[in-house]
């Protein structure tokens, strides 16, 4: 599959991983990680699996749970995720999804965390700065939401959905994702894509398998990911029976000078009206 380059949580495929190298540093001030050695080989995300939820009005629900190893190297306080939140609106604008993240729990209890909104994406900080966590494997749920952002096409939305982009730069032994869709919306179609695995795992073919029945699809990759690795998935569905709503609302709301503009071009356009008048009067 030929990488796409628009959102459904992601508009530039290389930059989550770019993001987490980028962000280590802000991280280590306040929140320490050693992200520039190499990871204990028990540092790795053992097994990640993730939740999409579509709502008819716009709205996105998600849920996280991945098995996360820690062995005080790549990993001291807590995982470092960033995702992105920026989509192209109408006229070329660039959009942003509001991504809130509502809850963060560590082996079934609740776990501090802070979540930084920067410029097109939101960096989330895991773990408390004076903690060191235990050196073994702790299980992680994050739970969000954040609005709409998919392609709008004729009769149909499409999306592309960054699986594990968020994720810090770790291998992962297995991962599986599942979009549920509104109650009588079934998938269109359907492609997985999967990258950074062993090239034997793809001899007989790519290294996912996927499962779509009514509203639901699974995808799970076939193979572990190594550290550069990457997991998407492109979908389509009917765009009937949802409420939809323009886009250009949020884009006054997101870029309040357009309007503004907007309001100052038309009054200098009165303006010169009027003077058009008064010469041609005189």
């Amino acid at each position: 599959m030929k990488r796409i380059r628009s959102l459904f949580f992601a508009t530039v495929l290389c930059l989550p991983l770019a993001l987490t190298a980028a962000v280590e540093e802000d991280h280590d001030h306040d929140h320490p990680e050693v992200s520039t050695v190499t990871p204990d080989p028990a540092e790795r995300i053992h097994s990640f699996e993730v939740d999409y939820e579509i709502h008819r009005d716009g709205l996105i629900t998600f849920e996280q749970r991945f098995r996360l190893g820690v062995a005080g190297v790549a990993i001291r306080r807590g995982p470092v995720l960033n995702f992105l939140t920026v989509f192209q609106g109408p006229a070329g604008l660039t959009l942003d999804t509001e991504l809130e993240i509502l809850e963060v729990t560590r082996d079934g209890a609740p776990e501090p965390f802070r979540a930084d909104r920067k410029s097109g994406f939101v960096t989330l900080f895991i773990g408390e700065a004076d903690r060191d966590l235990e050196h073994r494997e702790h299980d992680y749920v994050i739970k969000g939401r954040m609005r709409e952002d998919w392609r709008r096409g004729e009769g149909e939305f499409s999306a592309v959905i960054d699986l594990v982009g968020a994720l810090p730069a770790l291998p992962i032994d297995a991962a599986m994702a599942t979009v549920r869709l509104p109650d009588g919306v079934s998938v269109l179609r359907y492609t997985p894509s999967v990258t950074g695995v062993d090239p034997e795992a793809e001899r007989h073919g790519p290294a996912w398998r996927a499962e779509a029945e009514g509203n639901r699809i699974r995808v799970e990759a076939t193979a572990p990911m190594k550290e550069n690795r990457s997991f998407f998935l492109n979908l389509a569905w009917p765009s009937a029976t949802f409420a939809t709503k323009s886009h250009w609302m949020l884009v006054m709301l997101q870029h309040p000078r357009l309007p503004l503009a907007a309001l100052s071009g038309l009054a200098l356009l009165w303006v010169l009206l009027i003077l058009v008048k008064r010469m041609i009067k005189t």
